[in-house]
């Protein structure tokens, strides 16, 4: 573990980025994987998290429902993914301000990583982010961020177990936040058909960079 040893030693195509990535984080080399993202930041983060990242964390996603990785492989692969892109924040420059927004997953989902892309994207697509986790669920993260002041509220739903506490939670923001508009996405949502009218959202974002799209004409 921590080796380059065990990494490829070209990799081509267009997945280059990507497949590079995933091989650093699944044998738990953080040097390789932090170098791999500081290597793509003059193409951008949202290019970083939509080529890189997400498609790196889904092949490590599809390796566990094959039974190729363990559940410990898979959380090795997510913390070194996660600490490489912390790794890149002190290089970006994060506009201050802006319409304020709150994103999280409904409670108890564990699958943070894409709700925090998008809380990134949106930062500095210049929104004043909060984003909830580790323990701090989004109800709480409105009532911090103050409800009448906030423009947006993303929700995050990885595990389709979850939907109806989704969608409970959906409507307390409805009735606490009545000028927010409502954001939902993830694993989950992309499966459910009507999903905007099931969970009582303005609108549905497959990618944390259309999420932006969506929430930039809301601002």
């Amino acid at each position: 573990m921590g080796s380059d040893e065990t990494l490829p030693e070209a990799v081509e195509g267009e997945d280059a980025e990507a497949r590079l990535f995933a091989a650093a984080i699944l044998t738990g080399n953080y040097v390789a994987a932090r170098r791999a993202l500081h290597a793509a930041l003059g193409s951008g983060l949202d290019h970083i998290y939509e080529r890189v990242v997400a498609p790196a964390l889904d092949e490590v996603g599809r390796r566990w429902y094959e039974n190729r990785i363990t559940v410990a492989d898979e959380h090795l692969a997510t913390a070194v993914a996660q600490a490489a892109v912390a790794s890149l924040y002190p290089l970006i420059a994060w506009p201050s301000g802006g319409p304020r927004a709150v994103v999280g997953c409904v409670e108890p989902e564990l699958h943070t990583f894409g709700a925090r892309m998008v809380a990134d994207l949106l930062a500095l697509d210049g929104w004043q982010t909060t984003f909830t986790s580790g323990g701090t669920s989004l109800a709480r993260g409105l009532e911090d961020a103050g409800r009448g002041a906030v423009k947006l509220v993303a929700v995050s739903i990885t595990l389709g177990a979850h939907v109806p506490d989704a969608r409970a939670l959906i409507q307390r923001v409805r009735e606490g936040a009545p000028g927010a508009k409502i954001l939902a996405g993830g694993r989950a949502v992309a499966a459910l058909p009507d999903a905007a009218k099931l969970l009582g959202v303005d609108a549905i974002a497959a990618s944390a960079s259309l999420a932006v799209r969506i929430a930039r004409a809301w601002r």
